[in-house]
This record gives C-alpha cells, sequence and structure tokens, in this order.
C-alpha cells in the first residue's frame, strides 16, 4: 500500500469538498496536526483507523484484494497532485 498517496489522495477530495485542514480535522475528532500527518503518508506516527475514517468521510472505503503484481493501479487522478 502506497501511503504517501493515500495521503495525497485525501488531501485532495479533503480540499475538493471544500474543507480546511482545520474543518476537516474537527469533523474527524482528531488535531489538525494529525491529519497533516496523515495527508503527509506519516502512517508510521497515525493510526491507521484514522485514515480509514478520514476515507470514509470523504465518501470511500478501504477494499482489500489480492495484489497482481503486473497491474498497473488506477491512480491517474493522483498523478496531477
Amino acid at each position: 500500500m502506497d501511503i504517501d498517496l493515500i495521503g495525497k489522495f485525501i488531501r485532495k477530495k479533503r480540499k475538493e469538498k471544500g474543507y480546511t485542514q482545520e474543518e476537516f480535522a474537527k469533523k474527524m475528532g482528531i488535531s489538525r496536526y494529525t491529519l497533516y500527518k496523515i495527508e503527509k503518508g506519516k502512517l508510521g506516527e497515525v493510526s491507521f483507523v484514522k485514515i480509514w475514517g478520514a476515507l470514509r468521510l470523504l465518501g470511500y472505503d478501504i477494499c482489500i484484494e489480492r495484489h497482481n503484481p503486473f497491474a498497473n493501479p488506477d491512480w491517474n487522478e493522483i498523478d496531477e497532485i
């Protein structure tokens, strides 16, 4: 799992929905600094549950499936970040 990409995705979707970091962090029940760490992909410093919570607030969920090392994941919308 590429935590940096997940963080960028959360940041992009948060901004698209018009939330500041402060507003979104408050909605999640976390500090703005914790949200900052999530968006920077610092999973070692932030619980995975908090990352999952951010994705759920943005209308997304995590799907675990068998990885195909020969497939290219579709992260095209994040490449523009």
